[in-house]
């Protein structure tokens, strides 16, 4: 359960446990270098604490900035992003749940969620032994049994103080949101982007019209379909120029723009400089 380095994965995830083992553990150092914008959810509930800095994180389509020292809790299936505030960087603890090991003491955990809510002295509480577990020098022989005490103490606090049982579907309180539709042509968005995707493409993949699906995608995602293609190849566009040392043709090319003036003009709506000049404006940080 030792802590790693890595870059995080904006999509769907499916994540492998031993049922002896209670969470995954990951260490993220994230800069808003390149800005994230691909959405991800998976079945294992999540928490991520801010270590340093400040994150912007989206739940379910509604945006809140997690401080230094706190954090949020991302439920089963909830459609999530997590990135720096722009122009900064910041260093988070992520958990994720497991199911087989909660299971071995709650056998109904496939159909439960967790609302921490107002309760402000349980939030304090897991705030501080996520501290605690952003303290463990996981270069220790024995480090991964301190971590495994801190996130048992967790479950610990949110199975009795913060469970709730979803609503089946013929119950009368149905979920604000439904995001089945926007996993589907998020998916789908994310391993196309780099060709063009007409309105009717994507909205026949979910079989909806083409007006009600785009009214529905900014419902849920707070941004256009077009503005979140728009962004994914810039954001994947500008790694390319930086990482691979792809000329802004090149990259422009290869991630979906329609030409090279239409990657400009997006660079300088969110960033306010040309590719090249972000580009030159990162490696003068380095």
């Amino acid at each position: 359960m030792q802590g790693v380095n890595g870059k995080m994965n904006y999509q769907y995830d499916v994540v492998n446990y031993d049922k002896n083992i209670p969470a995954t553990i990951m260490y993220l150092n994230l800069s808003s270098d390149t800005r994230k914008t691909e959405l991800q959810w998976h079945r294992e509930p999540e928490i991520v604490y801010v270590i340093e800095g400040k994150s912007e994180c989206s739940r379910n389509g509604e945006f809140k900035i997690v401080e230094e020292c706190d954090f949020i809790l991302f439920n089963s299936e909830d459609v999530h992003l997590v990135r720096p505030v722009a122009g900064t960087s910041c260093r988070l603890l992520c958990v994720n749940f497991s199911f087989e090991y909660i299971r071995m003491f709650c056998k109904t955990i496939d159909s439960v969620f967790f609302d921490i809510g107002e309760n402000h002295d349980v939030h304090r509480r897991i705030a501080a032994l996520l501290k605690k577990m952003s303290e463990v020098d996981t270069n220790g022989d024995y480090s991964s049994l301190l971590q495994i005490s801190y996130i048992n103490k967790i479950y610990y606090l949110l199975l009795n103080h913060c469970m709730c049982f979803r609503r089946t579907a013929d119950s009368v309180a149905l979920p604000k949101r439904d995001f089945s539709y926007a996993k589907t042509a998020i998916a789908y968005i994310n391993e196309n982007f780099r060709r063009e995707i007409p309105l009717g493409e994507i909205s026949a993949v979910v079989n909806l019209s083409p007006s009600y699906f785009s009214k529905y995608f900014k419902n849920v995602t707070q941004v256009s379909f077009s503005e979140y293609l728009a962004n994914l190849r810039l954001e994947n566009a500008i790694n390319d120029m930086i990482t691979g040392n792809s000329t802004v043709s090149t990259a422009a090319m290869e991630n979906g723009f329609a030409n090279v003036k239409s990657f400009i003009t997006q660079c300088k709506k969110i960033y306010n400089c040309t590719p090249a000049q972000y580009k030159k404006r990162i490696a003068a940080r380095t």
